[in-house]
């Protein structure tokens, strides 16, 4: 079942068109990943689906609805949960005060409970830091901070941006493991992702975007394999796709 639907989306900056006509779908319980150059669209895109930017032309449906003029609220409230590039922490909230902010919309204090100690025991880091600012975290435990936090939501789909930018290898392998681990627990996962061959080998499907245009799509198997796509992403001379 399609549980996020992007058709023909086309998004402005003044008059420069950021996306062409995008169509994409993410279906209950994948991992769909977005790969491509800097530049190309992918946080554009990101963006526009959990409401921070406004499309010119086309839809956006979740859940079987429109949601294309939905405020950004009304999308956390249905669980459609934006993770984005660069964590946006909360430097001098502590790391549960953080992680309570992601559950601002939840009246039910069991609920926010059972998020708390989910969150700690994915991330056990944050509970030996629960009561420290979270300007104190290293890169990487932002990280988990910040995907912690989307997850207090409760999401439906959860949207990555981007989870492994400037981060160290053993920290990346952790951070895919948990993704992973999230998507084998039911939350369908959107992602965006500079490590294209990581990215991939987790994606059940792939997208690749090239100057605000879907080029290719396929099963992330089947994008690892595209001579194209080694090419361009994976360490080898660019062939047909920039």
């Amino acid at each position: 079942m399609t549980i996020l639907s992007v058709r023909n989306l086309h998004v402005h900056y003044g008059q420069i068109a950021a996306l062409k006509g995008v169509d994409l779908e993410v279906r209950k319980g994948e991992i769909v990943t977005i790969i491509g150059a800097n530049g190309a669209g992918k946080s554009t895109l990101l963006k526009t689906i959990s409401g921070l930017l406004s499309p010119r032309l086309g839809d956006i449906l979740y859940d079987g609805e429109s949601i294309v003029d939905m405020k950004p609220h009304l999308r956390v409230e249905r669980q459609l949960i934006h993770v984005p590039e660069g964590r946006a922490i909360l430097n001098r909230l502590t790391v549960e005060e953080n992680l309570l902010m992601g559950a601002y919309h939840e009246r039910d204090r069991k609920r926010i409970d059972t998020g708390l100690a989910r969150s700690f025991e994915l991330f056990p880091i944050l509970a030996e830091r629960r009561h420290m600012p979270a300007g104190t975290l290293s890169g990487g435990q932002q990280q988990m901070l910040a995907i912690a936090r989307g997850m207090m939501a409760n999401p439906k789909v959860l949207i990555l941006d981007e989870p492994s930018l400037g981060l160290a290898p053993i920290v990346i392998q952790e951070i895919f493991a948990i993704i992973q681990r999230l998507n084998k627990e039911g939350t369908t996962l959107l992602l965006v992702e500079q490590n294209a061959k990581k990215a991939l080998s987790i994606a059940d499907r792939g997208y690749v975007m090239e100057t605000g245009r879907i080029t290719m799509s396929g099963s992330g198997q089947e994008l690892l394999r595209s001579p194209d796509v080694s090419a361009a992403y994976l360490g080898g001379h660019k062939a047909g796709i920039t």
